[in-house]
């Protein structure tokens, strides 16, 4: 018994060091669809969004990291074009995630500077959704987004439901998986506290779409059947603090 316990706490005394801190993420975010990009009556515009990133970690070696993340951030996309009377439109999509994901840190370390690097497979929870439309509208339909977006806003505005608070939670996944990677440059400030400056990608994994969502209690689904698949993109610059604290003997 004695030696079963030895071996489960094994890894914890295997650890080399405590890593922990925090990441503001400045990116720049779209959404992929092959149908909103081939469409003629519409334009994409990407967003510039913001985000917090907070991680934990437990360092194996000098330079090997694992450990867990959590972030809360947005991502969106603009559209514009010409509507139906011959005047401009301007549309909107924002989504707020908060992110959990597993980490696997490779980093480096010299006297006074270093690299670092994330790769982490993680699952966003969607906490909050914003829609916007100005100007002309657009042909009705249920393909492009900002037919969507106006079919939504449209029917919001004279519903008297109370259960349609949460309508526009419900038209995109609630759960969505995502991989992000960030790697770059890290700066000592202390012996235990690091400057990162670092570039960043991150890809949604599955069509943030509901694409069977209908509004109330009408029969033809919110989504055209030939709008394709759309995923979130975000390539950005992290910004954070690391601090670090031995524990290996």
């Amino acid at each position: 018994m004695r030696i079963y316990q030895i071996g489960l706490l094994a890894p914890v005394f295997a650890q080399n060091l405590l890593s922990m801190g925090a990441r503001l993420h400045l990116t720049h975010s779209r959404f992929i669809s092959s149908t909103d990009q081939k469409s003629s009556l519409t334009t994409l515009s990407p967003t510039q969004k913001v985000g917090i990133i907070g991680f934990f970690g437990w360092g194996w070696t000098p330079h090997l990291v694992t450990g867990i993340e959590v972030g809360y951030q947005g991502v969106g996309q603009s559209y514009y074009g010409i509507g139906r009377l011959s005047e401009p439109y301007a549309a909107g999509i924002t989504l707020h995630y908060l992110r959990t994901a597993a980490t696997f840190q490779p980093q480096y370390a010299r006297e006074g500077w270093g690299v670092w690097f994330s790769f982490a497979p993680g699952i966003n929870f969607l906490t909050q959704t914003e829609l916007s439309f100005q100007g002309d509208s657009v042909p009705v339909g249920g393909l492009i987004s900002p037919q969507i977006i106006q079919r939504i806003l449209g029917y919001l505005e004279k519903s008297t439901n109370p259960n349609d608070r949460l309508l526009l939670l419900q038209v995109y996944q609630r759960i969505v998986p995502s991989l992000s990677m960030a790697g770059g440059i890290r700066i000592r400030l202390t012996p235990q506290v690091w400057i990162l400056g670092l570039l960043s990608y991150e890809r949604s994994l599955r069509d943030i779409e509901k694409k069977d969502f209908r509004l109330g209690t009408q029969e033809t689904p919110l989504y055209d059947p030939q709008r394709k698949p759309t995923h979130y993109r975000l390539i950005g610059f992290q910004l954070g603090l690391q601090y670090e604290v031995m524990v290996g003997h």
